[in-house]
């Protein structure tokens, strides 16, 4: 069984094949998230000049958004509503919630990750670089990047665990 995560990457460039390289080179060289193979897909990729552009921006930064509070409420249902309850995590589901919040926070890219800004390391972009896009619109691109990760097992989440298979192949 193979696992696919779809997600939009905002990087800049001159056109889309140099932007398409730069995410290729990207995923290559990251050590957060690994990929068996990762697809560029083009026609789900748009330029800043076309009318999809800010509306799919926006979509990702709110899925982003909506990602960090249902696992914060994963949390807090557990019984973790402040900062002083976290210090008594224990290893386990819990502590890989807040580290996958810290991850979407922070600028991380991850498997959770639904829209990630090449040009900021983040999972937002400042009112700055908004600026800049919306002055030089063909300049910037949102691409759709589907990557996918071969499983041996059942469990799909098997797959995630790069390092130990990269370790023991």
């Amino acid at each position: 069984m193979d696992l696919e995560i779809s997600l939009d990457i905002l990087v800049s460039g001159a056109d889309f094949t140099s932007c398409r390289h730069r995410v290729s080179r990207f995923f290559e060289r990251t050590m957060l998230v690994r990929f068996d193979e990762v697809r560029v897909d083009q026609e789900e990729s748009f330029n800043a000049a076309d009318q999809p552009f800010w509306v799919r921006l926006d979509e990702g930064i709110s899925e982003n958004r909506r990602t960090v509070n249902e696992l914060a409420a994963n949390l807090k249902q557990a019984g973790y509503s402040s900062l002083e309850e976290l210090q008594d995590l224990e290893k386990g589901y819990l502590t890989k919630i807040l580290h996958t919040i810290a991850h979407l926070l922070d600028g991380f890219i991850g498997i959770d990750s639904r829209f990630y800004s090449l040009e900021e390391d983040s999972h937002t972009i400042s009112s700055a670089l908004r600026g800049q896009i919306a002055a030089e619109p063909q300049q910037f691109w949102i691409l759709r990047v589907v990557g996918k990760i071969g499983t041996a097992g059942e469990d799909p989440l098997d797959a995630l665990r790069t390092f130990e298979r990269e370790l023991n192949p």
